[in-house]
């Protein structure tokens, strides 16, 4: 087991409660129902003592958490586990602590299965430890994976492994937070079951922080975004530059809905590395502790908004009276000063008024049932606001949802703005999974700003573009309006936004007869959407999306080659996911086709191919399951069964629905887009990759891959061998013989042990046309259907067989050769 001094020498402490538990609640951190504010500060790590433990004397600890609380923090951020001595300290001056969990992350861990085994125990032991101290907020379990050896590893075998870390800290303190410290250059690494995203971020720039904040919330999806690092090197540009750097980072911070932040560092005092680090000043405090001027800022957040413009919120309802009341409750409860609210019943059968009645701030109008879009309507020609902000009753409004939504209308290009709609914990089981299911509303974005549509339920439009365009047209009934207001307001030449901080939480059916009856109706509003809009449908009938859709779509999807851009040899310092279209060929085996095809072969008397199709179709719906969001809460073996249900129903009753729509009413998808989407920045590989061999070369004076891959190019160039390098898209950094149908590549990594010493790893692939596998599989499988009657056919197969293997073989060797001998040229060591 990895060992840690602080871990095995700590003694037990008391289960007292001090501090309340702190929880993930949507965009926010919360404690007791309050929004709560992370302002930390990193603290370490240190040269160790003479007992192990990486921390100062407690006589300076203890001075140093003074300092801290003064200075204005409520968290610290510590590298290593806490002693006595820090958890004492933080409990005296009510700090809580975000412990970050070490282990061997520096080396290719996924190589070795007893390394695996030891970090797991580590994450174990640590969790249990202090799964029962109060001050202890939460865990990283991770920080900073280095980006060449995580594109080495794999990033999805990766990212399973840090998911896996997560679950078993959780099974150990269910009541603590979890969380991976990712960084630019491997964002991509955003473990799907995080209670928060932890990010570190290095940015000189407001303009830079700004606009990447935007991404990271649009990669944290539903959660907190928290800043685990940010700082300025006072040694590189200067005290005042500091303290001006904070002040805007906390201002941007604020405005852009960021749960928590940490600023990096408490003091210059820096140990890492078997060294004291003296090149960079990153303290707000000197190695003595005096204070620079970046203590001395007032950080209390500002307004928003300067001149809050007046909305009015409209609540339609027809029969919501199950739920009306909390929400009218929750509007109550906004922290805006200009505002009212008008509930428009749309002639419901239920005593709403009796609801309305409760709440006398609330303009309450009946009309006769006329579907939502005329209720819309009503409610807009009554609002007083010069914006008009929709939300259903079904929805809980955050206490800051008109004063996040107001910013989204800081220039009048911004015609509408809406934020995220997100589920609220179930109640009951089926709930869950109806939660987590296929299908709800969201959004679409076609950058990290900008958005193509907004669902009704959190939607804000300035009153005079609404009715510039007529406002919404009384055909939808149910649903589908959103969608087509939004596309007329951009053929209109305005622009949507997308505000992160404007949250709601959004109630999703209640029963699986109710999420079957809601489905149905986006079925039927698609067909409507398709009259008015055919430019706007594929032709099989699916919205032509130009942008991304977000909610019900993974926030981690598979990090296969070519989704993620790592930049010329995995080089890049901004390393994204590139969404792309379809990314499995099963996706053709959903929805209406697959029962057509059941039906079909039913009628023509053959079961089996039937049986086949079916079974596809419950591939296609395992791997749809697969990619659908994590939801915030577990589902047990048979929820998720039932989940798996769902997501193969879902398709079919929704395009059904669509497709009788399309019947009754006449409509037909066009033959072209108006607007076509961009041609995708890559596309995916047309070869994959065989590892043939692995080697591992030492060197102790600093020489590493990026001195074998010249040297290897070198040698390539001398034989008259053409090479490709990897421009950013693929997992290799060259390949030779591009063109050929089978070609061999080589994948580097350096591992950095400490002063000049270096471990590179080179790795030998054997890439190979996907069309070359397929038709050798087709081969096989025709020899050995006709090899009985003709058995000359299945000898001709095992020779060609044991011809392509002596190939292989050739190839490896040849090959390996190349490797040992640039590597000798530059003074390598092959290590064992």
């Amino acid at each position: 087991m990895l060992e840690s001094p602080s871990l095995l020498m700590l003694p037990s402490l008391p289960a007292s409660h001090p501090f309340s538990p702190l929880v993930a609640s949507g965009k926010w951190l919360r404690v007791d129902g309050d929004k709560w504010n992370l302002h930390g500060v990193s603290y370490g790590p240190f040269r160790p003592r003479e007992d192990g433990a990486s921390f100062p004397a407690p006589e300076r600890l203890a001075a140093d958490f003074q300092q801290i609380r003064r200075l204005g923090f409520n968290t610290v951020r510590l590298y290593d586990l806490p002693t006595e001595d820090v958890l004492e300290g933080a409990e005296a001056e009510g700090l809580r602590l975000l412990v970050g969990i070490p282990w061997t992350d520096h080396v290719d861990f996924m190589h070795d299965g007893a390394l695996r085994q030891q970090i797991e125990q580590t994450i174990t032991d640590a969790a249990r430890r202090f799964r029962d101290v109060p001050c202890v907020a939460g865990f990283l379990v991770g920080n900073e994976i280095e980006k060449n050896l995580a594109r080495w590893m794999e990033p999805g075998r990766v990212r399973r492994f840090l998911e896996g870390l997560i679950e078993i800290g959780r099974r150990e303190a269910p009541a603590k937070l979890f969380s991976y410290a990712t960084y630019p250059s491997t964002e991509y690494l955003v473990p799907s079951n995080v209670d928060f995203l932890a990010v570190n971020l290095y940015l000189e720039h407001p303009a830079a922080l700004e606009s990447y904040l935007q991404r990271l919330q649009n990669l944290a999806g539903d959660k907190p975004l928290v800043i685990t690092e940010f700082g300025l090197d006072v040694a590189a540009h200067g005290e005042q530059a500091q303290a001006e750097t904070r002040a805007w980072f906390h201002r941007l911070c604020h405005r852009n809905a960021v749960a928590g932040t940490v600023w990096f560092s408490f003091t210059d005092e820096w140990f890492r590395g078997g060294d004291d680090i003296t090149r960079w000043s990153f303290g707000l405090v000197t190695t003595d502790r005096q204070e620079r001027a970046a203590c001395h800022l007032d950080l209390s957040p500002g307004p928003l908004v300067d001149n809050p413009p007046r909305i009015s919120v409209v609540v339609c309802t027809w029969n919501g009276g199950a739920t009306l009341a909390d929400c009218l409750s929750s509007l109550q409860k906004l922290r805006y000063p200009n505002f009212e609210v008008l509930l428009i019943d749309d002639g419901s059968t239920q005593d709403i008024a009796a609801i309305a009645h409760r709440f006398p701030s609330v303009l309450y109008v009946r009309q006769d049932h006329a579907g939502l879009s005329v209720a819309r309507n009503r409610g807009a020609s009554l609002a007083t606001g010069e914006i008009v902000a929709y939300t259903d009753d079904d929805c809980i409004a955050d206490e800051d949802w008109l004063t996040h939504l107001a910013t989204g209308f800081d220039d009048p290009q911004w015609v509408a703005a809406g934020g995220p709609n997100i589920p609220p914990r179930p109640r009951n089981r089926t709930e869950a999974v109806v939660a987590a299911a296929p299908g709800a509303p969201a959004h679409v974005l076609l950058n990290d700003i900008e958005a193509e549509h907004l669902p009704g339920c959190n939607l804000a439009i300035r009153k005079r573009a609404l009715e510039a365009i007529g406002g919404f047209q009384a055909q939808y009934v149910a649903a589908g309006d959103d969608v087509d207001v939004c596309w007329r307001l951009q053929q209109a030449g305005g622009k949507l936004r997308f505000v992160p901080g404007a949250m709601v939480w959004h109630h999703r059916r209640y029963s699986i007869q109710a999420y079957f009856r809601q489905q149905a109706g986006y079925g039927r509003a698609e067909a409507l959407l398709m009259k008015d809009h055919p430019e706007r449908f594929g032709a099989l009938g699916g919205a032509r999306w130009i942008g991304g859709i977000y909610g019900d779509r993974a926030v981690a999807p598979p990090l296969d080659e070519g989704s993620i851009y790592h930049g010329p040899q995995g080089e890049g310092l901004f390393q994204g996911i590139y969404r792309q279209g379809l990314r499995c060929w099963l996706d053709w085996t959903g929805g209406v086709i697959w029962v057509a095809l059941v039906l079909g072969a039913l009628v023509a008397q053959c079961p089996s191919t039937a049986a086949v199709v079916i079974a596809l179709s419950w591939l296609q719906a395992a791997y749809r399951q697969r990619l659908l969001t994590h939801p915030p809460f577990s589902l047990g073996t048979s929820e998720s069964l039932l989940l798996l249900g769902l997501c193969w129903i879902q398709p079919v009753v929704r395009e059904w629905k669509r497709l009788v729509g399309m019947v009754q009413l006449g409509a037909r998808p066009a033959g072209s887009h108006a607007n076509p989407p961009p041609n995708p920045v890559v596309r995916r590989p047309s070869k994959v990759s065989i590892p043939l061999l692995e080697l591992c070369f030492w060197n102790e004076v600093g020489v590493g891959r990026t001195q074998w891959l010249d040297a290897m190019r070198r040698h390539l160039a001398q034989k008259n061998i053409p090479i490709r390098e990897d421009q950013g898209w693929r997992l290799f950094d060259l390949e030779a013989v591009p063109h050929h149908i089978i070609s061999p590549a080589f994948l580097t990594v350096t591992e950095y042990h400490g002063e000049r010493q270096r471990l590179t790893r080179i790795k030998l692939l054997m890439r190979i046309q996907w069309r070359l596998i397929f038709g050798v599989t087709a081969l096989l499988g025709l020899v050995g259907l006709l090899a009985h009657p003709h058995p000359l056919l299945a000898d001709l197969a095992t020779l060609s067989i044991l011809g392509l293997s002596t190939f292989i073989w050739a190839l490896r060797q040849r090959f390996k050769r190349m490797i040992l001998d640039a590597a000798k040229l530059i003074g390598l060591e092959v290590k064992s």
